[in-house]
């Protein structure tokens, strides 16, 4: 014993890993250098300490664990966290398993165990640049994707699904690829560059643009490498980029560029450029038609001063020098001098070269060179006669819109935010009785406004300042005379180039008379007995009544302005058909229905998300402010409560008939299986019978007359189990027991003994996957009986006979196979009626097309499956798949 240990001790304390060696009660006998170099140990005793006094980190789950293999269990973990008492993590893997003595008693146990620290570390590195290596690829919209040649299969990275616009589900093929490819060029190309790749070796970087499958265009980067063995192309791999932003930012510079030459060369705007003394140096095509002079007469010998009148020169000269520019040949501005940011923007009079005048709108700015110095000056104009034509019929329209709005009780104003100035128009002082005369101020109109709706009106204004547009108010005021009306107050604003609002224009409309009419419109709605909801022509909800709100739950203030959606589910809201049915409406706007007698069920949601089950009636309301639709909803809930009580009842007498059904198909089943499983010992008792009469010994009709008695008992056996299952039919089918599947095998070769005698077959089988099922033992024997008599009924007369029945597990699955080497089947001509009824595929005079056809009702009713593999003169394999 001694000798054992120390020999054991020895070969531990030298071994290259790290192993320790513990007694009993875990105190250490031996350990490797590596164990103590691993944990950390040196400069520590060792042998005669307990292992959890070494390691007080150790928890009550690896002490169970020792303890089991100290009773002869083996512990074996490929990794895991060790997180020492000083806070530091080690990842170790372990093989821990219990040492005997020379008795063969435990003595205690070995611990293998290994320190994979370092190489974790290179796992989550690795991972971390995977991630990093993914994320990259995401955000450059980078993918890659495979195609092996050989066998067609094609692979895609999610970032290329992603690309496409398309389910990871989807399984991508050659053809199915290529079909996204934009036809013509796009399709042309990747189409050449494939087959070049894979004919000739060549790889390829192409843009191509593809359709994705929402219909999207997007220019992608194809770039494919393929992979020769032997001469031939293998396997093609690549990366797949969206480069669509890149490209049409590609394409927008281009468009911009040739968009700034078309500027420059436009036949319309005039283009001149002088240099520092102020002497034109450019002058485009639009010039020359402008002013009547080709540039061969003017570049390098005119200035400016050449188109303007005599009255303007001066004005010119003074705005040249401010920009730091010459007239003539005298440079005004030094060299030296600072640039100047200033440009100019204002209407000339320009002077043709025939004399004739007209006004044009000049911009001029400075040109420099890249230090900052004034080099020259660009002039852009372009005739505006058209212009100030267009200015005078808008002052004569302004005169006629003051005449309008004295005949429609509307007024405009408008409100100079930083210089908090205000303006009205002649009926804006009408409307509210204010003397022209007296100052205006925004205040002015504040104290017009009724108490109640003040913070209405002070709020909408608070937040067009604030940037948001502004909404149509309607509120009352209070002349100074007593009078009240209701005003309609709309406006527009205007922006510095901040974004801060700096002047309001708006209209002021006197709608007293139409509210009073609303008013009157109003308490008809109220007195409708159905919901009503008001809708413009967008969709949005301008009235409702009480009984919509108590429907829905929402106040008019809610609901007044927001799309008519917000009363309707959104599974209705967003798709097209709800969109087209309400585009089509106020097509062709008619009283309709819906929800009565249309087979559609139409829901309206409320308040607390609750649905509500409806039916509508649409109205078309023809008013001055457009087309109008009144919704008459109704609920129907206990109407639909009532129907559904009815389906319920519809459905239950459906249920009846199904299992009636059901009955009367199992009840004819189980007289094809009687007759069929009766048919097959009574055939076998004529056989044995022929073999009786034509013995000739005593001997040989004794051993015939013992297999008599085991087919009439076994007949017997039958017909009670048949009678038995007659009564409890039922009950039969859902009856499970553990059955031996030699004792079925064996029972079958009794019943079918005479036919085996005279076939001459030979059976073999092999049960070691499965001895023994749980299964319906009327339909396992009858299934052994009918596939075993196939067997023996279509053999081969050119051939002895055999038959191999086998049991396996696959995947988790029970599968019996019959194996023959028989007449086999044309499955391409018969595999879809092998299994049906009374369906035969040989001239037997046996042959009813029973057993298969019944063989699959009792497989499958027992939710199994069974399948078939022949070849003609082959044999037949059936497979069955029992559960």
């Amino acid at each position: 014993m001694e000798n054992f240990e120390t020999y054991n001790k020895i070969l531990i304390e030298q071994a290259p890993t790290a192993i320790a060696m513990l007694d009993k009660n875990m105190i250490y006998l031996a350990v490797s250098k590596k164990w103590i170099t691993n944990y950390k140990l040196e400069n520590q005793k060792i042998i005669g300490r307990s292992h959890y006094e070494v390691f007080p980190e150790i928890g009550e789950e690896w002490k169970e664990n020792h303890q089991k293999c100290l009773n002869g269990a083996i512990d074996i973990c490929d990794e895991a966290e060790f997180v020492r008492a000083d806070g530091t993590i080690q990842w170790i893997y372990w093989d821990v398993r219990p040492w005997y003595d020379s008795d063969k008693n435990v003595g205690g146990i070995i611990m293998h165990s290994g320190d994979i620290t370092n190489l974790k570390k290179h796992d989550f590195e690795k991972e971390r640049i995977e991630k990093v290596l993914e994320k990259t690829n995401e955000i450059a919209r980078i993918g890659i994707w495979e195609l092996n040649v050989l066998t067609q299969e094609v692979f895609w990275s999610k970032v290329v699904y992603e690309i496409h616009e398309i389910s990871e589900n989807h399984k991508p093929t050659v053809d199915s690829s290529i079909d996204f490819y934009k036809e013509g060029a796009s399709r042309l190309a990747i189409t050449n560059a494939v087959d070049n790749a894979i004919n000739h070796g060549e790889a390829f970087d192409i843009e191509v643009e593809i359709i994705t499958a929402k219909g999207s265009t997007v220019w992608a980067r194809s770039i494919g490498q393929p992979e020769m063995v032997d001469g031939k192309c293998v396997r093609l791999s690549g990366m797949f980029q969206d480069i669509d932003t890149m490209k049409r930012s590609q394409t927008a510079l281009n468009k911009a560029n040739r968009e700034m030459s078309a500027i420059f060369n436009s036949g319309s705007i005039a283009i001149i450029t002088t240099d520092k003394r102020g002497i034109i140096n450019h002058f485009n095509s639009a010039a020359e038609s402008l002013l009547g002079y080709s540039a061969s007469e003017l570049v390098g010998k005119h200035s400016l001063e050449i188109f303007h009148t005599e009255d303007e020169i001066p004005k010119l000269k003074e705005l040249l020098y401010s920009l730091q520019i010459g007239t003539g040949n005298s440079t005004i501005a030094s060299n030296n001098a600072k640039i100047s940011n200033l440009s100019d923007t204002r209407e000339w009079i320009f002077k043709r070269k025939d004399g004739l005048s007209f006004p044009v709108q000049l911009t001029l700015n400075t040109i420099k060179d890249d230090t900052g110095n004034p080099i020259g000056i660009l002039g852009v104009s372009f005739d505006i006669t058209e212009r100030k034509k267009a200015q005078d019929e808008l002052l004569r329209k302004n005169q006629l819109l003051n005449f309008a709005e004295k005949i429609t009780l509307m007024g405009n104003w408008q409100w100079d935010v930083v210089t908090n100035g205000l303006k009205w128009s002649d009926n804006m002082y009408k409307i509210f009785g204010v003397d022209k005369e007296s100052g205006l101020k925004i205040d002015t109109y504040f104290s017009f406004i009724h108490p109640d709706d003040f913070d209405k009106v002070n709020k909408s204004i608070k937040e067009c300042l604030n940037g948001l547009d502004f909404n149509k108010v309607v509120h009352r005021i209070r002349l100074k005379d007593g009078t009240l009306k209701i005003i309609q107050l709309s406006a527009v604003t205007t922006k510095n180039q901040e974004g801060k609002v700096i002047e309001l224009v708006g209209t002021c409309l006197d709608v007293t008379t139409n509210k009073m009419a609303e008013n009157k419109f109003r308490g008809l709605l109220e007195s409708a007995p159905d919901a009503m909801v008001i809708v413009n022509e967008k969709g949005k909800i301008q009235l409702i009544n009480n009984q919509a709100e108590k429907l829905f739950g929402y106040t008019l203030d809610e609901l007044f302005e927001k799309p008519v959606e917000i009363l309707i589910p959104k599974r209705f809201t967003g798709n097209d058909a709800h969109i087209g049915l309400r585009n089509g409406f106020f097509a062709k706007p008619k009283v309709k229905a819906f929800g009565v007698g249309s087979g559609k069920d139409l829901y309206g949601i409320n308040k607390e998300g609750i649905e509500i089950p409806i039916q509508i009636s649409l109205s078309p309301l023809q008013t001055e402010e457009g087309l109008l639709v009144s919704a008459a909803i109704r609920d129907i809930t206990t109407q639909k409560q009532a129907s559904r009580k009815i389906l319920e009842a519809k459905e239950n007498l459906e249920v009846l008939a199904n299992k009636l059904t059901a009955q009367n198909t199992q009840l004819a089943d189980f007289v094809h299986i009687t007759s069929h499983n009766l048919r097959a010992p009574v055939s076998n008792l004529n056989s044995l019978l022929e073999f009786y009469n034509s013995s000739d010994t005593d001997e040989e009709k004794d051993i015939l007359f013992d297999k008599f008695e085991k087919v009439i008992n076994h007949l017997t056996l039958t017909l009670n189990t048949l009678i038995e299952a007659l009564k409890t039919k039922s009950e039969t089918d859902k009856v499970l027991e553990v059955i031996s599947l030699d004792s079925v095998l064996s029972k079958t070769q009794e019943i079918l003994s005479g036919e085996i005698i005279q076939s001459n077959i030979q059976i073999t089988s092999d049960f070691e996957a499965l001895k023994n099922v749980s299964y319906n033992k009327v339909y396992l024997e009858s299934i052994f009986l009918n596939l075993m008599s196939n067997a023996i009924k279509y053999s081969s007369k050119e051939k002895l006979p055999k038959l191999h029945i086998m049991s396996e597990i696959i995947d988790k699955k029970i599968i019996l196979s019959f194996e023959d080497n028989g007449l086999g089947i044309d499955l391409m001509r018969n595999g879809n009626k092998l299994f049906g009824l009374n369906k035969v595929f040989h001239r037997h005079p046996e042959a009813k097309g029973v057993g298969l056809f019944m063989t699959k009702m009792q497989v499958e009713a027992m939710g199994g499956k069974i399948a078939a593999k022949s070849k003609v003169n082959e044999g037949t394999t059936f497979i069955i798949n029992l559960n």
